[in-house]
């Protein structure tokens, strides 16, 4: 998409990733601003969907503080994106009635309810915590999840260079599965959904449906 975007158009990267910022959340809400003021019809590009551990609320309180009207376009989030790559759905009559959308790791330092998504059933899908991986993991064992429970961690999906890793709990617990190596963006999966199902070498031979 960024290959589409005509040259004499002016680009103000603000790329996040865990621990590298290039711009603070209040600086990318005062460009929004100042950019708009100035006269621009602009474009908040961002990958995934806006709505899903995207910021999107903040920088529309923003925008609506200053007046500004604005219109959001939704995308497709890494956990719907993962499923289609490998083959996989978020819920399965039998499998999970449920998915929840979790971070790895919470803003102001506390943890998750870990004992009370593995008592709903729910495929956990887990953003931004590719480091926190391991002791989630343990967290879970710990709450009441099988420990042979299947997770998939599935990196830049969607992207040229992915990679998907099946593995279970315990043995991402345990540091049978290097985390580090993994590329990034990561997104984690974890339910009966992820196993390998009886279609998964069937895909993408033909076009069946979409």
């Amino acid at each position: 998409m960024l290959a589409e975007i005509p040259a004499t158009t002016k680009i103000v990267p603000v790329g996040k990733r865990c621990g590298v910022h290039s711009m603070t959340q209040d600086e990318i809400n005062a460009v929004l601003v100042r950019e708009v003021r100035q006269g621009g019809l602009i474009v908040r590009l961002k990958g995934g969907d806006p709505g899903v551990f995207g910021r999107l609320g903040e920088e529309m309180d923003h925008l609506a503080a200053h007046g500004i009207p604005f219109e959001v376009v939704p995308g497709v989030t890494a956990a719907t994106a993962a499923g289609a790559d490998a083959a996989f759905p978020l819920t399965h009559r039998g499998k999970a009635a449920s998915v929840t959308f979790l971070t790895g790791h919470c803003a102001d330092g506390s943890d998750q309810n870990w004992k009370a998504h593995v008592e709903t059933g729910a495929t956990l899908c887990l953003y931004m915590g590719a480091k926190a991986l391991p002791s989630v993991a343990t967290k879970l064992i710990a709450a009441g999840a099988q420990a042979d429970l299947p997770i998939r961690l599935l990196s830049k999906v969607s992207q040229e260079g992915s990679s998907d890793v099946l593995t279970t709990l315990t043995d991402l617990a345990s540091g049978k599965v290097d985390v580090s190596v993994l590329p990034t963006p990561l997104i984690a999966v974890v339910g009966a959904v992820v196993a390998p199902p009886r279609h998964a070498g069937l895909m993408g031979r033909i076009a069946a449906f979409a």
